[in-house]
């Protein structure tokens, strides 16, 4: 009988470790460093993904308890440069395989606003865009708001992280 009962107890205690963030506790359980482990768009009617950096790129989410967010995402197939000196291509290929983004952000429920103050291509600079987030153990999972992407359909950007600490 005992056994039987630190069996359910565990089992318990393992599922609610995969078990997502109640709303109220997303805005503190953010803070901290994050590592990508993933970054997908998704057509939202045919369920289609594109990888446009990979399917493993590589880089960091830091979120502050003040409320800042800095950002830098690399695709997984970055080749360096043939020489110190860039040539106008290698610096192409390399600006279009990473993302850099800084600001603030609040979080509200299950949404977090960020505001951008800096992005690497200066799109995002100036504008406040929010997003959906699910905390569940060391994962967190960003999905952008829909958009229409190059083909006309409605499309959400998917990152995946891991807490690093």
């Amino acid at each position: 009988m005992k056994l039987s009962l630190v069996i359910a107890i565990s089992a318990a205690f393992l599922l609610a470790l995969g078990q997502p963030a109640p709303a109220e506790d997303l805005a503190a359980s953010i803070v901290g460093v994050w590592k990508f482990t993933g970054q997908h768009i998704k057509e939202v009617a045919s369920g289609k993904i594109d990888y446009p950096l990979g399917q493993n790129p590589t880089g960091h989410l830091v979120c502050t308890k003040g409320g800042h967010i800095v950002s830098v995402l690399a695709g997984d197939n970055r080749k360096a440069p043939a020489s110190p000196a860039f040539t106008d291509a290698e610096r192409v290929v390399l600006f279009n395989t990473m993302v850099a983004i800084s600001g603030t952000y609040q979080v509200e429920g299950n949404t977090v606003t960020v505001t951008y103050t800096t992005s690497w291509n200066q799109t995002l600079t100036g504008t406040t865009q929010k997003r959906q987030i699910e905390i569940a153990g060391n994962k967190l999972k960003i999905t952008s708001a829909p958009f229409k992407n190059e083909q006309g359909q409605d499309a959400v950007i998917v990152v995946t992280l891991e807490r690093v600490e």
